[in-house]
């Protein structure tokens, strides 16, 4: 039997209360049909600040749009259902055109509120606005409470950090093994876990954001991301190789310094430097004497270039968020 969540029952008390809340506000004001504003409390509650404030002006502007529409519709062919769905069809348009379908159904019933009166002026006006306003203002005040959740986000990106680091380790024990059979890529569809997770976060936390429109967990994650193409690259480099050059234990002990000198605030500026010195040597020295070494060596070679492009990513990003 399906197990319900803590978070869905506040969610659905916090709902239940807000569509309560603002059906009592409506009836002390005096507003008619004032369960109308509950029902677009529950419609205005979204996941995060920004869309519920987005979704609270839309449908602002909709009813302005509504209102027009449809005392153009009924004034011509009064209070019936022909106008009313002359109003809807014309209503439905505008709202797709603008991308405000989510307003369709809660301003149309405010609308519907109108041809039931069977009269259109000031008073009957204010009463749909303010149930628009009482509705929409409780969902917003609702979510107020969300916030971004940067003790997760600094989780996430440990764990991505982490996995990256380990993944390295393991490179530079397996560059100095000729036999890979077991050698893997599971690991990276751990990766890609955490990297889905830690996005999806950082979008969240960002919608979460009314204010503060800091970018910096997203364009974190897209560097990780840019890196991770690369690391799949070195595996693939590694994974080719099946014998143990000399160069290789040059190689591994430098992957190690990367691995051990691995977090979010290294510059990577001496990586950089070292890794490049290693390039240098390479290039310097004798050819190989047999194409088992001449293809070992170019897979290290290729191992080497690549490394240098997962370091310069960082490098990039740190110069570029200072």
């Amino acid at each position: 039997m399906p197990k319900i969540s803590k978070s869905a029952v506040f969610n659905a008390a916090k709902i239940s209360a807000g569509c309560a809340a603002a059906i009592v506000i409506s009836t002390l004001l005096g507003v008619k049909y004032s369960a109308t504003a509950g029902l677009i409390t529950v419609l205005s509650i979204q996941n995060t600040k920004k869309e519920t404030a987005e979704i609270a002006v839309k449908r602002l502007l909709s009813f302005i749009t509504a209102i027009i529409t449809s005392f153009i519709s009924f004034r011509f062919l009064g209070y019936t259902t022909t106008a009313f769905a002359v109003y809807l069809f014309v209503f439905i348009l505008i709202c797709g055109l603008f991308r405000a379908q989510s307003a369709i159904v809660p301003v149309s019933v405010l609308i519907a509120h109108i041809l039931s009166e069977k009269h259109f002026d000031l008073q009957i006006v204010i009463n749909e606005f303010l149930l628009l306003f009482i509705g929409a203002g409780t969902g917003f005040l609702l979510n107020l409470y969300l916030h971004r959740d940067t003790k997760k986000m600094t989780e996430y990106r440990a764990a991505v950090d982490d996995e990256i680091k380990a993944i390295i380790g393991r490179m530079a024990d397996r560059v100095l093994v000729s036999d890979k059979s077991d050698y893997t890529g599971d690991c990276f569809r751990r990766l890609d876990g955490y990297m889905k997770s830690a996005r999806d976060l950082a979008v969240l936390n960002r919608q979460n954001s009314l204010i503060n429109n800091d970018n910096y967990d997203l364009l974190y994650l897209d560097m990780r991301q840019k890196q991770c193409t690369i690391l799949y690259e070195m595996y693939k480099s590694v994974k080719e190789m099946d014998s143990t050059p000399e160069q290789a234990h040059i190689i591994s002990e430098l992957l190690k310094k990367i691995k051990d000198e691995y977090h979010e605030y290294n510059n990577v500026s001496r990586l950089l430097e070292e890794t490049n010195k290693v390039i240098t040597e390479m290039k310097d020295q004798k050819m190989p004497e047999s194409r088992e070494e001449f293809e070992n060596r170019a897979s290290l070679y290729n191992l080497m270039i690549r490394t240098r492009e997962f370091l310069t990513i960082k490098k990039m990003f740190m110069d570029n968020n200072k």
